[in-house]
């Protein structure tokens, strides 16, 4: 079996350090789904499971990158590695000479102890007034306090030494493995971490992969100290905006933290692949469409002029989209309009948000499209409500405008990068008759969205090299909200690539 090992902050988290509730469906249904799923972090089990606490954690967790190995639920250590004497005494030298004032994560009788000088350095200072709920928390008087205990890991915030005179002291040869890096929330803040030498994520990877008898690790990160993981997976793989030293020795590059790179890609490694033919011919069968409407309309007569019904374009795309074998079914606690040997077709023009709970359902029993009725030309004519007579034909509306779909789509975007998920924009003529009533008459195309690819076609033409949201809206001639850059961005279609006052700069991935 695989274990997919991810890092925690700027890979599976988006920047606010949360975990996104659709990442949490995901990754909870395929932990149930007997997915091996854990993640290596920098961070203490304090921090880390209360940020995924909505995840049912099943298997050993690696927490203080590897120097703990925690149970998923308690937070017992299953394993710590402590930094061994000689390196306290040098650390410990240098810590009070250099007038440091690290944090200082200890065991005291068993008991966790997260240590710091009462007059820190403003950059601890800061950091520990984020977390005065922490019972772990302790303010030392002096340096002989700041260091009682068994010792397993120091961090600096800011140091005031240089990194070279940090690394000569927080060297092998003292015990001590270390890292430095930028933060990923705060950019002016770099963190200098010392911990046991040969202790790493990847000594701890190796360690989970033997508990659990995984056979291969697929594993994620976005930072420097990934690095030793990424060595020592079968696969590995840099979120969007990961470190470029990161970048070049991974397996390859996923979709960034905001966009949920990480269980999107484990969702299309591990989903089943249920049968589903793409339509070969895209172009709309007029006759066989002009032949469900008359099929919907039997079924589902007009209940009248002036009553506000737009059951004949929902009954004429099921007939359509149906064949003869193809029938209505129920798929768990949920109804699907037409369930058959290429999967299930909803047909669903507005309150995409309702779909959510039957697609978690749907898509585990069978390929689903989803299809959009956008009507594409309008006729608007007026009648007499009593006889029936036309009384006014306004001229045909063409209407060119994406923005309703796009608003809809980002409804369930959460499901958009679903391996078993298609989306079918419609493209209706229809009849509105006194503004109320709406009549198919016809089917101008079909448009379907199976994959990332399939939504470059939003693109315009002509758009530049690099491009603001602004830009962008005034070229395009579907869509003038940013949903649209929205739900490109999360497609991998377009990426962010800098910022320029307060907009960011984007550009069409390769």
């Amino acid at each position: 079996m695989t274990l997919f090992l991810t890092d925690l902050d700027g890979t599976l988290l988006n920047y606010a350090a949360n975990l996104k509730p659709r990442a949490a469906e995901m990754l909870n249904r395929m932990i149930s789904g007997g997915v091996l799923f854990s993640y290596a972090t920098a961070r203490r089990f304090q921090t880390a499971g209360q940020i995924m606490q909505e995840v049912a954690m099943n298997i050993p967790l690696i927490t203080m990158n590897g120097v703990i190995l925690a149970d998923p639920k308690t937070g017992e250590r299953i394993s710590t590695e402590y930094i061994p004497e000689r390196g306290i005494e040098a650390a410990k030298s240098f810590i009070i000479e250099n007038n440091e004032t690290p944090i200082v994560y200890a065991h005291i009788n068993g008991v966790e102890r997260v240590s710091f000088l009462k007059r820190s350095h403003k950059a601890v200072q800061s950091f520990n007034d984020t977390r005065k709920d922490d019972p772990f928390r302790h303010a030392c008087d002096d340096y002989d306090e700041l260091f009682e205990g068994e010792i397993c890991y120091i961090t600096f915030l800011n140091p005031e030494s240089e990194i070279s005179s940090l690394n000569a002291v927080f060297s092998g040869d003292n015990g001590f493995s270390s890292v430095t890096y930028m933060d990923t929330y705060a950019k002016n803040l770099r963190f200098y971490e010392a911990w046991c030498a040969g202790v790493s994520k990847a000594t701890a990877a190796l360690k989970l992969k033997e508990l659990v008898g995984a056979d291969k690790i697929i594993a994620f990160g976005d930072n420097l100290n990934d690095i030793p993981m990424f060595e020592v997976s079968d696969e590995c793989y840099a979120v969007e905006n990961a470190v470029d030293e990161l970048k070049a020795i991974a397996t390859g590059i996923i979709g960034s933290n905001e966009a949920m790179g990480v269980p999107v890609f484990m969702e299309q490694q591990t989903a089943k692949i249920w049968d589903y033919t793409p339509p070969v011919n895209k172009e709309p069968d007029t006759a066989r469409f002009i032949a469900a409407v008359g099929a919907g309309f039997h079924t589902h007569p007009n209940d009248g002029i002036g009553t506000l019904n737009e059951k004949p374009i929902h009954a004429a795309l099921k007939h359509y989209f149906s064949s003869d074998s193809d029938r209505e079914a129920k798929i768990g606690q949920y109804y699907a309009d037409v369930a058959g040997e290429n999967g299930i077709y909803e047909i669903q023009t507005a309150g995409w948000d309702k779909l959510k709970n039957k697609l978690n359902v749907f898509l585990e029993a069978s390929h689903v499209t989803v299809v959009y009725p956008h009507e594409q030309r309008v006729h608007n004519i007026a009648v007499d409500e009593t006889t029936g007579e036309l009384i006014k034909k306004s001229p045909v509306r063409n209407n060119k405008s994406m923005t309703e779909f796009f608003l809809e789509l980002y409804r369930i975007k959460g499901f958009l990068t679903h391996p078993n998920l298609t989306i079918c924009i419609a493209g209706l003529e229809i009849e509105r008759i006194n503004k109320k009533t709406k009549k198919p008459l016809g089917l101008l195309s079909e448009v379907y969205l199976n994959s990332s690819a399939d939504y470059r076609l939003f693109l315009s033409e002509n758009l530049p090299e690099t491009f603001t949201v602004k830009e962008f809206k005034k070229l395009s001639k579907i869509c003038k909200d940013k949903i649209i850059i929205e739900i490109l961005e999360y497609m991998s279609v377009i990426r962010k690539v800098g910022k320029k006052s307060n907009e960011f700069i984007y550009s069409v991935c390769g």
